[in-house]
């Protein structure tokens, strides 16, 4: 079985993805940060490999010495990355798996649920703008004897250290020990725009899928749940498990940015979550029509409380947050609306 050296985790995709390519005979190594989390113990059956890839050299000596038949790169964000390791695995191994993301299609998106051949729009975010930069660089060179190209796509992926709400992609801290409270919850919007959101543990296993499988050379794949939800049906799913009532409050996009707020303009609100966000996994299933998403969106939320209950990880709610703050202001003002059949009235 081929050698594979992973750039970058283990991490929220990629642990899963180990783990199945592991299962399956291969042998991993893994080049990361030092101090990257050893996620469910995994790195003690993994070659690893310590250091920075923004020294080439530190990259290059793991690479020479694990001499992998495949490089998988989770952690190139930059087209400088892109270029650096292209150079380091370019007619060197059997094939290249580049993780890039959804967010290089554009928002909005330009067809719901968006398809990989959809037209794109432009990226609203350097960090799509980058990544799709370096699915730039990696397409101008692709040659299936010298760089065996494969482009995936991950959509949203809840982890035990990750869950997205409208305002940042690390909520979830706050948005548990506000449902347990009973406290409101922001929702952009009507609480009808849709999200796309999945499980990592799913979204490794797709992962693996590709990556062991030669016939998707020279493709790109989508790779998120085959189902999506409203954002208002998103937030109950964590109530669900939890055995609450959300406390929703909805708040147009149009009066969040309005505050000319920089916490808000700094938010993930018109990167991310004020669009209708939906994708296709038509193209992976038509190559993979036995595939079987395991864990769903509450077993993955049952396991992040779970998780980060066990490390203490929920943070005090007591004090004030700047969403707190937000809430509150839109409550005491929509409060003196009285709506009849005359018309609408303002009672300060």
């Amino acid at each position: 079985m081929d050698k594979v050296l992973f750039i970058g985790g283990p991490g929220n995709i990629s642990t899963t993805t180990a783990t199945s390519l592991m299962e399956n005979g291969y042998k991993l190594g893994i080049f990361t940060l030092p101090g990257s989390p050893d996620d469910d113990g995994i790195t003690g059956s993994i070659k690893m490999y310590y250091g920075n890839r923004n020294n080439p050299g530190e990259m290059e000596a793991a690479f020479n010495d694990f001499k992998p038949d495949m490089v998988i790169d989770f952690s190139c964000f930059t087209p400088e990355q892109g270029e650096q390791v292209l150079k380091m695995v370019y007619g060197r191994i059997r094939r290249f798996i580049f993780i890039s993301t959804v967010d290089v299609y554009g928002y909005p998106l330009s067809h719901l649920p968006m398809r990989e051949n959809d037209p794109w729009n432009p990226p609203n975010c350097k960090y799509a703008s980058d990544k799709r930069k370096c699915e730039d660089i990696f397409w101008a060179r692709f040659d299936r004897d010298k760089f065996a190209l494969t482009v995936i796509r991950p959509s949203y992926s809840m982890g035990n250290r990750f869950v997205l709400t409208a305002l940042t992609r690390n909520g979830g801290k706050y948005l548990i020990p506000r449902l347990r409270a009973g406290m409101p919850i922001l929702v952009p919007g009507d609480g009808t725009t849709l999200i796309h959101a999945g499980v990592a543990y799913n979204t490794g296993k797709m992962v693996a899928r590709v990556a062991m499988n030669d016939n998707c050379i020279g493709k790109s794949y989508t790779c998120a749940h085959d189902t999506f939800m409203t954002n208002d049906d998103y937030i109950k799913v964590f109530a669900n498990v939890l055995g609450v009532e959300a406390n929703i409050v909805h708040i147009p996009t149009d009066i969040l940015n309005g505050m000319n707020s920089e916490i808000v303009a700094s938010s993930i609100l018109n990167d991310l979550t004020r669009y209708n966000i939906a994708f296709s996994v038509e193209a992976f299933k038509a190559d993979f029509p036995d595939f079987i998403w395991e864990k769903s969106l509450e077993q993955a939320a049952r396991e992040y409380i779970d998780w980060n209950d066990r490390m203490g990880n929920f943070p005090d709610i007591s004090v004030e947050t700047y969403e707190d703050r937000i809430i509150k202001a839109w409550l005491e003002i929509t409060r003196g609306f009285k709506v009849s059949a005359e018309g609408v009235d303002f009672v300060p």
